[in-house]
């Protein structure tokens, strides 16, 4: 029951975001698990509506979805953000952990999730004069999540608005430089390997 009643917590939180992440961190409303949970909806939601959104908006190739990538395409920018947040907060001395940032920016989610499902609803019963009620949709959950993102950071670091703006502009400059060091990273060991294959491949021909 208190699993339940942290997602349904969840339902407070997006209406009422100040005291919702307050007591997030403070009173133990949410936990690890629970975040876990609404991000796995996330990912099982976005792999649906890759697949099952209406032909008039969907452009994917259905047959060619790998699911792998499709779950990392949402694990590896929410990774990248709560390790660039905590990174660039401890230096201004934030008052959030790790596990505070990424509770937060799970439950900040929420709005993602729920408009999803209309949307998918919604995306196979429209006419193509209909899709701005769709885009509506579309937009209002971006923009309600990241309010809600941006009043969660707020919050659970303790900051002015005007300093929290200025930590998640940074926190989104350093997930670019973090992924730009992970594909060079990935580049070298590739070019490395391919040496090494060569060198090899030398090698065993002349023996």
């Amino acid at each position: 029951m208190r699993f339940i009643g942290r997602l349904k917590y969840a339902f407070y939180v997006i209406f009422h975001p100040f005291k919702g992440f307050w007591d997030l961190k403070h009173e133990k409303k949410g936990n690890v698990f629970s975040a876990w949970v609404l991000v796995a909806s996330l990912i099982l939601l976005y792999i649906l509506r890759r697949q099952m959104t209406g032909f008039i908006l969907n452009f994917n190739i259905l047959n060619e979805m790998n699911i792998f990538v499709e779950i990392l395409s949402v694990l590896v920018p929410l990774g990248l953000w709560c390790l660039s947040n905590w990174c660039i907060t401890t230096l201004v001395d934030g008052e959030g952990s790790f596990r505070d940032i990424f509770v937060t920016t799970a439950y900040a989610l929420v709005p993602l999730i729920l408009l999803n499902i209309p949307m998918l609803l919604l995306s196979n019963i429209i006419i193509e004069e209909e899709v701005s009620f769709y885009v509506a949709l579309d937009v209002l959950s971006i923009l309600w999540t990241a309010f809600l993102l941006l009043i969660g950071i707020m919050t659970v670091h303790q900051f002015s608005m005007s300093k929290t703006i200025f930590t998640v502009l940074i926190a989104i400059v350093g997930m670019v430089i973090m992924l730009f060091l992970f594909l060079l990273f990935v580049s070298i060991v590739q070019q490395l390997k391919s040496f090494i294959d060569l060198l090899w491949t030398e090698l065993s021909m002349r023996m």
